[in-house]
């Protein structure tokens, strides 16, 4: 005579794929299992489905949570970016440097020019392209991250901060040269990219040419040290030209109203 009560094979199967952390496995078996029956795929070929599954759905929430960690402000790709809008940036060499090569052998990428010109939906889409291709990102404006190590120092956890941003595959520096830097701020922003030299890729998009960066750090000294190592392994794109934010806003305007003269009804 049985005692107790048998437990159904789905929930122990259900239990077992739980703590082994394989929810697309739980949640496609069953699925999986009917559309093997029906094709007469055998075994082998039932499980190599589900572990195709599983590695498609886990690679996708590691690039989504990789996207969250970088803190972009916005998603941006190459999808949306009008080159023709910005004839003075290199389109082959921008096509290259998103396969992330770059990041692997710990290059680093400088973009320049004015205002308005694309640089941060530039630095945003090889940013997600390097989420993409398995690179975790940190991504913050100049400004913001001088304000944080000044913070961070002021409640003794720069060290802590510090490291974080070392380890990162890519950092991503955006608007350099809008807002000077006190003495301070400049040595703790030149000590996070000095400890990144040779050890991880960093981007930085500026709207200011290298000989106005002193402007910026406030020290000829220091601002020569750093150029030495931000320049030593870099891809520098050049962005100068009219504003790409004018042109795409002309052109959606101009889209816009053909659009418009296009639904007006005939009298």
């Amino acid at each position: 005579m049985e005692t107790g009560t048998s437990v159904p094979p789905q929930i122990l199967l259900g239990n077992h794929l739980k703590a082994l952390k394989l929810p697309t496995f739980a949640r496609e078996y069953e699925k999986v299992a009917m559309e093997a029956a029906g094709s007469r795929t055998d075994y082998p070929g039932y499980l190599l489905r589900l572990c195709e599954l599983e590695r498609i759905d886990r690679e996708r929430r590691m690039v989504e949570r990789r996207i969250r960690l970088a803190r972009f402000p916005h998603t941006k790709s190459f999808d949306t970016f009008d080159f023709t809008a910005q004839p003075s940036l290199n389109k082959p060499l921008v096509v290259e440097l998103a396969r992330c090569e770059w990041i692997t052998t710990r290059s680093n990428i400088i973009a320049l020019g004015p205002s308005g010109t694309g640089k941060t939906h530039v630095a945003l889409a090889l940013g997600l392209a390097a989420c993409q291709k398995g690179h975790s990102v940190a991504f913050v404006t100049a400004a913001a991250l001088v304000h944080e190590l000044m913070e961070a120092r002021d409640e003794r956890r720069l060290r802590q901060l510090q490291k974080h941003l070392a380890s990162v595959k890519l950092l991503i520096l955006d608007e350099l040269g809008y807002v000077p830097f006190t003495a301070v701020g400049s040595e703790l922003l030149f000590e996070v990219l000095s400890q990144r030299y040779e050890r991880g890729s960093t981007l930085i998009t500026s709207n200011l040419p290298f000989d106005e960066w002193t402007s910026v750090f406030g020290s000829e000294r220091l601002t020569g040290a750093l150029l030495d190592r931000l320049t030593h392994h870099v891809h520098i794109l050049e962005m100068n030209g009219d504003s790409y934010r004018l042109a795409s806003s002309r052109k959606r305007q101009k889209h816009g109203h053909h659009t418009q003269q296009e639904e007006v009804p005939p009298p």
